[in-house]
């Protein structure tokens, strides 16, 4: 059977069976809870500038629909390599994930579970797993969000006004993207028969080596499940899709190497270790250098002295309608140079409608040498309706969020630590 002619059969029963899935109430609770998220996060726009224009269900949608199409992605991966797990494994990751994310909130990632549990099942042999498929399973995951994220991890990203290390108020970004992800993997049944879907594969599969198991009484066939996708990165010194585009890059390098080192270790069982110490301490090192490259690089979204520079526009807005984007620095209203928001509104209020105005605007539609340009636009001023500019933070802020680097619960243990010393 050919390549094509097998990725072919295999995308027809991949597609059948996710059809179960969007039919099963937890992928829709997994909606659900994203939807949640995307609402707490409308919030803080709404506490920071008092604006409501984040619409949850559209921004839902999206990720929900992009989470289907790479889980269709992601199922073939998993079927083409052979990536076969027993159901309840899949138990201890979630549950590990889980209590891992209680200590940090970002650990909720099958890189540190995956990685802690391979390790404890190759020192002490519980619980038992083949380590190079639970190794690939876990570079698989990580490859779809990398794409998830190259899509779409820089849409809707959320304006935010925060410190930096010496104190300097600064304006930036917060990148938060959820998907929920409908996968189709390998799963053992043990006995003459199962549950689910028995495949016929050409000669070459799978790409790793096979788990040992008795042909004659047990069935690998494939199941349905449902993963939940998450991202959350700051940019502080670069565009939301500069961010993107480097975070996106660098979990796919990751997620390449994690995939060849399970190869790999599926043949030559010592490199077991080197696949399970790499998971989550090359995730770490991808998490720390984009970290250094925000908080220790120059800030980009800070007050200019030629004029008012722009956090992000509204839209629909005036502003927006005007060509008002994120990172312009507005030069002249009505002729008259503006150097902040209260400039801005009291030319306004004395300025005829519509209101020439210029800006300046950088070019980066390349990383190296941006060029900047001066633009001009009409501002259109609607009665009741704000112009919808969202400026960087200037001397008058007092809202700026603090990004913890802890969760509740450690933070609650430090305080009781600290009581019980003092």
């Amino acid at each position: 059977m050919g390549l094509l002619e097998t990725l072919g059969l295999v995308l027809l029963q991949v597609i059948q069976l996710s059809g179960t899935i969007l039919s099963s109430p937890i992928f829709w609770i997994v909606v659900g809870v994203i939807a949640y998220q995307y609402a707490r996060m409308g919030q803080v726009k709404a506490y920071l500038f008092g604006i409501k224009d984040y619409s949850v269900i559209r921004v839902t949608l999206v990720s929900t629909l992009l989470g289907i199409v790479a889980g269709l992605f992601g199922s073939l991966l998993m079927v083409l390599f052979g990536i076969t797990l027993p159901e309840e494994g899949l138990y201890y990751i979630l549950l590990l994930a889980v209590l891992l994310m209680l200590i940090h909130p970002r650990l909720l990632c099958f890189a540190y579970a995956g990685g802690l549990l391979s390790l404890t099942s190759l020192a002490i042999g519980f619980p038992n797993f083949n380590v190079p498929h639970l190794m690939a399973l876990v570079a698989v995951l990580h490859m779809v969000e990398s794409i998830l994220i190259r899509l779409s991890g820089h849409l809707d990203a959320l304006p935010i006004y925060t410190r930096n290390a010496e104190g300097q108020g600064i304006g930036g970004f917060n990148l938060q993207k959820f998907w929920p992800v409908p996968l189709i993997v390998l799963t053992i049944y043990g006995g003459t028969g199962g549950e689910g879907t028995g495949i016929a594969m050409p000669d070459w599969w799978p790409l790793l080596k096979p788990i040992g198991l008795d042909p004659e009484n047990t069935i690998i066939g494939l199941a349905p499940a449902v993963v939940g996708l998450g991202y959350g990165e700051l940019a502080l010194t670069v565009t939301p899709g500069q961010r993107g585009r480097r975070s996106a890059w660098t979990l796919g390098l990751y997620s390449l190497i994690l995939l060849g080192l399970a190869l790999i270790a599926s043949y030559y069982s010592w490199l077991s270790w080197a696949a399970a110490v790499f998971a989550p301490l090359g995730h770490e090192l991808v998490i720390n250098r984009s970290q250094r490259e925000e908080l220790e690089g120059s800030p980009r979204f800070i007050p200019s002295r030629r004029g008012l520079r722009v956090l992000d526009v509204v839209r629909p807005s005036p502003a927006y309608t005007a060509g008002l984007r994120s990172g312009d620095i507005i030069k002249e209203v009505g002729g008259i140079p503006v150097r902040s928001m209260f400039e801005l509104t009291q030319i306004l209020s004395i300025s005829p409608n519509p209101v020439p105005i210029s800006f300046w605007r950088i070019d980066e539609s390349s990383d190296q040498q941006p060029s900047e340009k001066i633009h001009w636009g009409l501002l259109h001023q609607v009665p009741k309706t704000d112009i919808g500019i969202i400026p960087v933070p200037g001397y008058e802020v007092d809202r700026y969020l603090d990004f913890q680097s802890s969760s509740r619960l450690s933070r609650w243990l430090s305080h009781w630590l600290q009581k019980r010393v003092n």
